[in-house]
């Protein structure tokens, strides 16, 4: 029970990502007039994606999730 938790919560976050990264791609491309997207925004973003994937992996080393 504990594992499927995990796949489905690692398949979320994955999506989410690729989900993310396709709208930041293209908001980058388009480079709208009042768009406030800087290259550190980007990098704070992606580090937090970054930051949670490495917790919920960390996760799966523990025996239970309390």
């Amino acid at each position: 029970m504990h594992y499927d938790f995990y796949v489905a919560l690692v398949s979320g976050w994955v999506i989410l990502l690729l989900f993310w990264s396709i709208i930041i791609l293209f908001i980058y491309l388009r480079k709208p007039a009042n768009s406030r997207l800087t290259k550190k925004i980007i990098i704070n973003s992606y580090g937090t994606f970054l930051i949670f994937l490495v917790l919920i992996l960390l996760v799966k080393n523990f025996d239970s999730f309390f």
